[in-house]
Protein backbone atom coordinates (compact mmCIF):
# COMPACT_ATOMS: atom_id res chain seq x y z
CA UNK A 1 0.00 0.00 0.00
CA UNK A 2 1.18 3.62 -0.56
CA UNK A 3 0.03 6.50 1.41
CA UNK A 4 -1.04 9.68 -0.28
CA UNK A 5 -0.82 13.06 1.61
CA UNK A 6 -2.18 15.97 -0.18
CA UNK A 7 -4.26 19.63 0.94
CA UNK A 8 -7.45 20.79 -0.95
CA UNK A 9 -9.78 23.49 -0.03
CA UNK A 10 -12.21 22.56 2.49
CA UNK A 11 -15.44 23.12 -0.32
CA UNK A 12 -13.76 20.30 -2.09
CA UNK A 13 -14.00 17.43 0.53
CA UNK A 14 -16.91 15.60 -0.29
CA UNK A 15 -16.16 14.87 -3.48
CA UNK A 16 -12.38 13.53 -2.87
CA UNK A 17 -14.15 11.72 -0.30
CA UNK A 18 -16.33 10.18 -3.32
CA UNK A 19 -13.35 9.09 -5.07
CA UNK A 20 -11.69 7.63 -1.59
CA UNK A 21 -15.09 5.80 -1.13
CA UNK A 22 -15.29 4.29 -4.60
CA UNK A 23 -11.64 3.62 -5.13
CA UNK A 24 -11.73 1.54 -2.08
CA UNK A 25 -9.34 3.99 -0.70
CA UNK A 26 -8.25 3.54 3.47
CA UNK A 27 -8.94 7.36 4.80
CA UNK A 28 -6.40 7.59 7.39
CA UNK A 29 -6.89 11.53 8.58
CA UNK A 30 -8.32 14.63 7.94
CA UNK A 31 -6.88 17.91 9.14
CA UNK A 32 -8.73 20.94 9.27
CA UNK A 33 -6.50 24.14 8.48
CA UNK A 34 -8.31 26.99 10.19
CA UNK A 35 -6.35 29.68 8.47
CA UNK A 36 -6.59 28.15 5.57
CA UNK A 37 -9.81 26.89 5.30
CA UNK A 38 -8.67 23.78 3.48
CA UNK A 39 -8.07 20.51 4.86
CA UNK A 40 -4.91 17.91 4.79
CA UNK A 41 -6.19 14.66 3.58
CA UNK A 42 -3.95 11.18 4.20
CA UNK A 43 -5.51 7.87 2.32
CA UNK A 44 -3.42 4.99 1.66
CA UNK A 45 -3.62 2.81 -2.07
CA UNK A 46 -2.93 0.35 -3.51
CA UNK A 47 0.16 0.49 -5.85
CA UNK A 48 -1.77 -0.91 -8.62
CA UNK A 49 -4.69 1.81 -8.65
CA UNK A 50 -2.31 4.45 -8.00
CA UNK A 51 -2.41 6.06 -11.14
CA UNK A 52 -5.86 6.13 -11.98
CA UNK A 53 -7.18 6.86 -8.17
CA UNK A 54 -4.51 10.00 -8.80
CA UNK A 55 -6.53 10.51 -12.25
CA UNK A 56 -10.36 10.12 -10.20
CA UNK A 57 -8.50 13.06 -7.84
CA UNK A 58 -7.57 15.13 -10.21
CA UNK A 59 -10.75 15.00 -12.21
CA UNK A 60 -12.98 16.18 -8.88
CA UNK A 61 -10.38 19.11 -7.80
CA UNK A 62 -10.36 22.87 -9.49
CA UNK A 63 -6.98 23.76 -8.47
CA UNK A 64 -3.01 22.38 -9.18
CA UNK A 65 -2.60 19.85 -6.12
CA UNK A 66 0.63 18.53 -4.84
CA UNK A 67 0.17 14.79 -3.72
CA UNK A 68 3.29 13.69 -1.61
CA UNK A 69 3.39 9.80 -2.03
CA UNK A 70 5.28 7.41 0.58
CA UNK A 71 6.07 3.86 -0.42
CA UNK A 72 7.15 1.56 2.36
CA UNK A 73 8.97 -1.50 1.50
CA UNK A 74 10.09 -3.87 3.91
CA UNK A 75 13.58 -2.32 3.87
CA UNK A 76 13.06 0.60 2.09
CA UNK A 77 10.88 4.13 2.22
CA UNK A 78 10.48 5.90 -1.07
CA UNK A 79 8.87 9.47 -1.52
CA UNK A 80 7.61 10.52 -4.45
CA UNK A 81 4.97 13.23 -5.74
CA UNK A 82 2.56 13.99 -8.21
CA UNK A 83 0.78 17.19 -9.41
CA UNK A 84 -2.85 17.29 -10.25
CA UNK A 85 -4.35 19.61 -12.72
CA UNK A 86 -6.42 20.49 -15.10
CA UNK A 87 -5.49 22.01 -18.35
CA UNK A 88 -7.81 23.89 -20.64
CA UNK A 89 -7.41 23.53 -24.49
CA UNK A 90 -10.03 24.20 -27.07
CA UNK A 91 -11.51 21.58 -27.38
CA UNK A 92 -12.03 21.67 -23.26
CA UNK A 93 -10.41 21.12 -19.95
CA UNK A 94 -9.24 17.78 -19.00
CA UNK A 95 -7.92 16.44 -16.09
CA UNK A 96 -3.61 15.85 -15.82
CA UNK A 97 -1.61 13.55 -13.60
CA UNK A 98 2.05 14.45 -13.56
CA UNK A 99 3.54 11.17 -11.26
CA UNK A 100 7.47 11.47 -10.68
CA UNK A 101 8.84 8.47 -9.37
CA UNK A 102 12.32 8.13 -7.24
CA UNK A 103 13.54 4.64 -7.48
CA UNK A 104 16.77 5.66 -8.50
CA UNK A 105 17.95 8.82 -6.90
CA UNK A 106 16.20 10.84 -3.88
CA UNK A 107 16.65 13.95 -5.45
CA UNK A 108 15.91 13.59 -9.43
CA UNK A 109 13.31 11.40 -10.65
CA UNK A 110 13.95 8.20 -13.09
CA UNK A 111 10.32 7.24 -14.41
CA UNK A 112 7.28 9.47 -14.69
CA UNK A 113 3.92 8.97 -15.66
CA UNK A 114 1.36 11.19 -17.19
CA UNK A 115 -2.10 10.76 -16.65
CA UNK A 116 -5.35 12.11 -18.62
CA UNK A 117 -8.90 10.71 -20.22
CA UNK A 118 -8.27 8.27 -22.38
CA UNK A 119 -10.45 11.00 -24.93
CA UNK A 120 -8.19 13.61 -24.25
CA UNK A 121 -7.08 15.35 -27.78
CA UNK A 122 -3.46 15.35 -29.27
CA UNK A 123 -3.35 19.08 -28.34
CA UNK A 124 -3.56 18.40 -24.46
CA UNK A 125 -0.66 15.90 -24.44
CA UNK A 126 1.96 18.09 -27.09
CA UNK A 127 0.99 20.87 -24.33
CA UNK A 128 1.87 18.31 -21.25
CA UNK A 129 4.50 16.90 -22.69
CA UNK A 130 6.61 20.87 -23.28
CA UNK A 131 6.15 21.14 -19.50
CA UNK A 132 9.00 21.58 -17.37
CA UNK A 133 8.59 20.09 -13.56
CA UNK A 134 11.37 21.12 -11.55
CA UNK A 135 14.42 20.25 -13.40
CA UNK A 136 12.65 17.83 -15.44
CA UNK A 137 12.11 19.44 -19.33
CA UNK A 138 9.80 16.22 -20.24
CA UNK A 139 10.54 16.78 -23.88
CA UNK A 140 13.69 15.77 -22.60
CA UNK A 141 12.61 12.45 -21.04
CA UNK A 142 12.52 8.77 -23.51
CA UNK A 143 9.01 7.47 -23.66
CA UNK A 144 8.57 4.00 -22.31
CA UNK A 145 5.23 3.11 -23.69
CA UNK A 146 1.17 4.52 -23.64
CA UNK A 147 -1.39 3.00 -22.22
CA UNK A 148 -5.05 3.08 -21.56
CA UNK A 149 -6.16 2.18 -18.32
CA UNK A 150 -10.43 2.31 -16.70
CA UNK A 151 -10.72 5.00 -18.90
CA UNK A 152 -7.64 7.01 -18.71
CA UNK A 153 -4.79 7.10 -21.25
CA UNK A 154 -1.16 6.57 -19.21
CA UNK A 155 2.13 7.70 -20.67
CA UNK A 156 5.39 6.51 -19.20
CA UNK A 157 8.53 8.44 -19.63
CA UNK A 158 12.13 7.38 -18.70
CA UNK A 159 14.22 10.36 -17.60
CA UNK A 160 17.98 10.80 -18.39
CA UNK A 161 19.13 11.04 -14.77
CA UNK A 162 22.14 13.71 -14.30
CA UNK A 163 25.58 12.55 -14.51
CA UNK A 164 27.67 12.47 -11.83
CA UNK A 165 29.24 15.52 -12.33
CA UNK A 166 26.03 17.10 -12.49
CA UNK A 167 25.24 16.13 -8.89
CA UNK A 168 28.29 17.81 -7.67
CA UNK A 169 27.37 20.63 -9.42
CA UNK A 170 24.13 20.53 -7.46
CA UNK A 171 25.32 19.81 -3.98
CA UNK A 172 28.28 22.68 -4.08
Amino acid sequence: MMSLEFEIPLKGLNSVMDVILKEDSKLQWVYYREDTESVIVRTTVSKNALQTFLLRLASTVDIPVEVTIVDEGEASRLIHEAFLLRVDVSEGSYPVVILLLYNVSKFYPDTIIVGTSAGAPQELIDAVLKLTIGKVNLLETEKVRSSIVDGGLFIQLRTNLPSKSDKELVLV
